[in-house]
């Protein structure tokens, strides 16, 4: 199974990618925050970032209805909390952004 095989396995089961995707940023940024290696932090991110782009191009665009406008959920996260939209879709698309920010910024404080 080549990493391609998983990215498209990853576009094919959003729900299960989402999950996926969270453990493995909980399990770096706590190897990460015990170990202080920079360099590990790194070539975590290689293996990290295209994961996190499918993640946003399929099941963000879900989620919030649109199509993406930035690489990553973290990116897209931080937009909808500055949203000032008072829509449904609007308040949906912050209280959810609130939420998984909360979630993201447990292992590491900050980044969301």
């Amino acid at each position: 199974m080549s990493y391609l095989d998983l990215l498209t396995w990853l576009a094919m089961h959003p729900v299960m990618s989402a999950l996926a995707l969270f453990v493995q940023f909980a399990v770096i940024m706590t190897i990460h925050n015990r170990a202080h290696n920079k360099y590990l932090h790194y070539a975590m991110a290689v293996w990290f970032l295209p994961q996190d782009f499918v993640v946003n191009a399929v099941l963000c665009t879900a989620i919030g209805l649109e199509l993406p406008k930035e690489m990553t959920v973290t990116a897209r996260l931080k937009r909808w909390k500055k949203l000032n939209d008072l829509t449904i879709l609007g308040r949906w698309r912050y209280s959810f952004a609130w939420f998984m920010c909360r979630q993201i910024n447990r292992y590491d404080m900050g980044h969301c």
